[in-house]
């Protein structure tokens, strides 16, 4: 009898040494470019890891992503471009896992279906102006633009025709970020905005044709990418769990529901 409560004793104190299975929040700062995609995968590394959450708070960036995990502000970001030459100091690691179809897209009210390159660049560039002048009803366009150094931009002014060579209308209006564009188009009639096509499928809009094709068609040639970042010495545990995870076939299924791409080299 003495022998048994001493095993219970013993076990007893194994289990208080060792502590309970703590749950864990990984969050990942940066981009709201994919940031629906990353929720996904993330809600799905979470089901197969139970006690572990993935934390995807709002926008500040990639460039601010970069500052928070280059300055040990936070461990883990996510970025929708390069690390640029001059961010390079805080020798981060870049791991791309999905990329990201970059699309047109308008408020409800207008009931264009598809648009030309050309006409989009004569829309952002202000030469047209009414909606019936690419086959809608005759109401004043409201542009929306982004930032210098947005991530859909930079998609744009690289690979969409003439996007690099026309100057942006006065007229138009900037926002900075994803949720916020994305927002603004739903709630304004008339509008016309650019952005992730993962995004702005989550809102309601409609997404014209460009030249007759879809964001979704395997030769749409709009594409950003989409990244994780950290610093070496933070690349354990459940940070490095859900790089590989995000990485992998695992993932794959979360990134196309959501309107992405694998990435692949």
């Amino acid at each position: 009898m003495k022998k048994a409560l001493n095993v219970i004793l013993l076990l007893a104190a194994g289990l208080a040494f060792s502590g309970p299975v703590m749950a864990e929040d990984v969050t990942i700062v940066g981009t709201g470019s994919g940031a629906a995609v990353l929720k996904a995968v993330g809600e799905t590394f979470a089901l197969k890891n139970p006690g572990v959450t993935i934390n995807v708070p709002e926008s500040i960036g990639s460039g601010g992503g970069i500052k928070a995990v280059g300055r040990d502000e936070a461990k883990f970001g996510r970025i929708a471009r390069k690390i640029k030459p001059k961010e390079e100091r805080f020798k981060l690691s870049y791991l791309p896992f999905c990329k990201m179809p970059i699309c047109f897209f308008v408020n409800k009210s207008v009931e264009v279906k598809s648009l030309s390159t050309q006409q989009i660049c004569d829309i952002y560039s202000g030469k047209i102006t009414d909606w019936k002048d690419v086959g809608g009803k005759s109401a004043k366009i409201r542009v929306i633009r982004r930032e210098k150094g947005d991530s859909s931009l930079r998609v744009l002014l690289e690979s969409f025709p003439g996007f690099a060579d026309i100057k942006l209308t006065s007229k138009s209006k900037t926002t900075f970020s994803d949720p916020s564009t994305c927002e603004l188009t739903q709630d304004k009639a008339n509008t016309i905005a650019f952005g992730t096509y993962i995004n702005a499928k989550n809102y309601n809009v409609n997404i014209p044709l460009i030249n007759g094709k879809k964001p979704t068609d395997a030769d749409w040639p709009y594409i950003g990418t989409l990244a994780l970042i950290y610093k070496q010495k933070n690349y354990t545990g459940n940070i490095k769990k859900f790089a590989e995870f995000a990485t992998s076939s695992e993932s794959h299924d979360a990134i196309k529901n959501m309107g992405g791409l694998p990435y692949q080299d």
